[in-house]
């Protein structure tokens, strides 16, 4: 390779980074602010589910809308980590 496409490469690698990083600053807030919102919602859905008599046809219902909830948060959780591993600097 020439020296001329050796700078463009690097000169494109670095814009695209900083692409990525704008990206990674716009996205950020945002996504915390869903993550505590959904957190919360889960965490007094449990308290609801621990303070309430158990009823055994709404219990399994209930049951599948938290485990669905729990896996909801643990998505968001892995895009959280890995948008903040790529805004690392």
């Amino acid at each position: 390779m020439s020296e001329d496409n050796e700078h463009l490469l690097k000169n494109t690698i670095r814009q695209e980074r900083d692409k990525v990083c704008e990206m990674v600053r716009k996205l950020g807030p945002k996504l915390s602010g869903l993550i505590i919102t959904c957190g919360f919602i889960v965490f007094v859905f449990s308290i609801y589910l621990l303070l309430m008599p158990q009823d055994s046809v709404l219990s399994t219902r209930l049951g599948i809308v938290f485990t669905s909830s729990l896996g909801f948060v643990g998505g968001l959780n892995i895009l959280c980590g890995l948008l903040l591993l790529l805004g690392e600097d």
